[in-house]
C-alpha cells in the first residue's frame, strides 16, 4: 500500500494490487478510510449460488507512511 499527499492536500492511499483507493482530508480520516475499505473489499461476502455469507480469509497489511509529510 502506497500513501502520498495529493496536490489538493489530501491524503490518498492505493494498494493496486487488491484494487483498493481511499482519501482522507486528514491522515486519521485516511486511516479511517484504509479500514473500511479493506472491510469492503476483503469482508463477507454473498455466495451468489447459495445466497449465504461466506467469509474471506483475513489478510494483514503493512503500511510504510514514513514518506508523508505531516502538515
Amino acid at each position: 500500500m502506497k500513501i502520498f499527499k495529493g496536490e489538493d492536500g489530501y491524503f490518498i492511499a492505493s494498494a493496486e494490487e487488491f484494487g483498493l483507493f481511499t482519501q482522507g482530508k486528514t491522515f486519521e480520516e485516511l486511516l479511517k478510510n484504509i479500514k473500511e475499505a479493506a472491510e469492503v473489499t476483503f469482508g463477507e461476502r454473498e455466495d451468489q449460488k447459495s445466497g449465504q455469507g461466506v467469509m474471506l480469509p483475513p489478510i494483514m497489511m503493512n503500511i510504510d507512511y514514513s514518506e508523508v509529510a505531516h502538515a
